[in-house]
């Protein structure tokens, strides 16, 4: 049986050490590769040094979360990997976390993605962000199951997970493929998992594997409106609003916010806020582009294919 490991460095060595030293104490034999998306704080230069089992792959520049991974799962599914573990570089497995989760995913082969347990960086409380989405009422079982002291399920079914650490199957990328390009950062995993649902596989937490994320509870950022990042945020949200496969293509809503978006631009005309006028008719032109590639997306992404990997 053959794992790979993949992980995305950007900027990391804060974690490096941890993260691939835990791995190599790994119970289960893993193969580790790394896609470093163009880090400039030395972490190329300390792998190469000190992890020569290492199979890393060097970006020029930053070319996102999901586009990284892709990489990586493209080597991996080349290579006949049977496994494949997608990990955070601030997040650190346990010694028996892979082996746990590929014994329930090969037991439970109905299931597309299975997460570990994600506890925050002290391991004494659940990361925060797992937290939250546990909490939905699909997944209600597994606190009243902790709290309440019943007997474990092996595996909890949800509807979503971060990808901080997933394990999947080949069996899955043979038919889901990688991580759609439209996702740079963020939304890249919500995708993921709704074309998963699509495709009748199921998403699952896994009761006795544990991994510890050194994750940041970030402020709510005040974007600057018609800054990159008010840009890039719109994408995103473009992208996980009507890129949902699970749902029909929201033509009425595609025209509602294309209509919003020109008497924005009228309307700063007839005020003489030329400004205003430029940054929403670029809003205007990333809206038509992001909304045909959705449209593009939609269509290969509910077939059976490995779309967007090199194999």
């Amino acid at each position: 049986m053959k794992i790979a490991v993949i992980i995305v460095t950007y900027n990391g060595m804060k974690w490096i050490e941890e993260c691939f030293n835990n791995l190599l104490k790994s119970s289960i034999p893993v193969t580790l590769i790394v896609v470093d998306n163009s880090s400039n704080d030395g972490t190329i230069d300390y792998i190469k040094k000190n992890y020569k089992e290492i199979i890393l792959f060097q970006q020029k520049k930053n070319v996102g979360f999901g586009q990284a991974n892709n990489i990586g799962i493209s080597y991996s599914i080349n290579e006949k990997a049977d496994y494949i573990f997608l990990l955070n570089q601030d997040a650190f497995v346990e010694k028996d976390t892979i082996k746990n989760l590929v014994n329930t995913a090969f037991h439970n082969p109905q299931f597309g993605i299975i997460s570990p347990i994600q506890l925050d960086y002290s391991g004494k409380l659940l990361e925060n962000y797992f937290f939250k989405f546990m909490a939905k009422d699909l997944s209600r079982t597994f606190y009243s199951d902790f709290v309440l002291k019943n007997e474990l399920k092996e595996i909890y079914n949800v509807d979503f997970v971060q990808a901080a650490s997933w394990l999947i199957p080949a069996t899955t990328i043979k038919k889901i493929g990688g991580f759609d390009p439209i996702f740079f950062h963020y939304g890249e995993d919500d995708n993921y998992c709704q074309r998963v649902l699509f495709h009748d596989l199921k998403i699952g937490v896994v009761s006795n594997a544990y991994i510890r994320h050194d994750s940041t509870i970030h402020d709510t950022e005040i974007i600057a409106r018609f800054s990159e990042k008010f840009y890039a945020k719109y994408k995103k949200d473009l992208g996980v609003l009507y890129a949902n496969i699970n749902k029909p293509f929201d033509t009425s809503g595609i025209l509602t916010e294309r209509k919003k978006i020109y008497l924005q631009i009228l309307f700063n005309l007839f005020k003489l806020n030329f400004n205003k006028v430029k940054g929403f008719k670029k809003k205007l032109s990333i809206f038509k582009l992001t909304i045909n590639q959705i449209e593009i997306s939609r269509k290969k992404n509910q077939m059976v294919n490995t779309h967007y990997l090199d194999v």
